[in-house]
C-alpha cells in the first residue's frame, strides 16, 4: 500500500515523490508517467482515481483524488485517511486547520475550505438517504438493508478531494 500525503497549498507526497502544485506538465509527466486520459487541460490516471488539471501556462494548479471509499488510492490529510474517516470528522478537522471561510453552496454534499484551499464531494448526506427511504416505504417498494447500509456508507464518507493553488476555489 502506497503513503500518499495531500499537502494543501504545497502538493502530495507518494512515497518517496513529491507533487508539487505549480509543476509543470513535464515535471508531472516524469513521476507519474503518461496520463491514461486527457481532456481539456486535465490529466487523468490510475484508473481515473487521479485528476491533474493545468492551467493556461500549462502549470499544475489543482490536484483530486476520485476513488473514494473503494479506491485503490487512499490519501491522508493532515493525518487523518480522506476517505475513511466519517464526513463529519473531516469536515471539522478541515475546518479547524482553514481557519476561515468555508462555502457550502450544495447544503453539505460539498464544502470548499478557501484558505487551504481543499473541496470536498460526497455523492449523499445522511438526510437524503432517509428521505429516499421514507418514499420508497410510501410507494411499497421494498429496501434491502443492504441498500440501506451501501447509502448511508456514501452519505457518511467523502467521494472526492481535491486541493488547488491558494486561490483555486475563488
Amino acid at each position: 500500500m502506497e503513503n500518499i500525503e495531500i499537502i494543501p497549498l504545497v502538493g502530495t507526497k507518494w512515497n518517496d515523490k513529491s507533487i508539487a502544485l505549480s509543476s509543470s506538465r513535464e515535471e508531472v509527466k516524469n513521476l507519474l508517467g503518461e496520463p491514461c486520459k486527457e481532456w481539456k487541460n486535465a490529466w487523468y490516471y490510475f484508473n481515473n482515481e487521479l485528476r491533474v488539471d493545468f492551467d493556461e501556462k500549462g502549470e499544475l494548479e489543482f490536484i483530486e483524488f476520485l476513488g473514494g471509499m473503494d479506491g485503490e488510492i487512499q490519501p491522508e490529510i493532515y493525518g487523518a485517511a480522506a476517505f475513511k474517516t466519517e464526513a463529519e470528522e473531516l469536515y471539522h478537522i478541515l475546518l479547524e486547520k482553514n481557519n476561515g471561510s468555508v462555502r457550502d453552496n450544495e447544503n453539505g454534499y460539498s464544502y470548499v475550505f478557501q484558505d487551504i484551499s481543499v473541496g470536498v464531494f460526497r455523492e449523499a448526506v445522511p438526510e437524503s438517504v432517509h428521505e429516499m427511504i421514507e418514499e420508497a416505504r410510501a410507494e411499497g417498494v421494498a429496501t434491502s438493508s443492504a441498500d440501506i447500509e451501501y447509502e448511508m456508507r456514501k452519505a457518511n464518507h467523502w467521494a472526492t478531494i481535491g486541493i488547488g493553488i491558494k486561490g483555486y476555489y475563488g
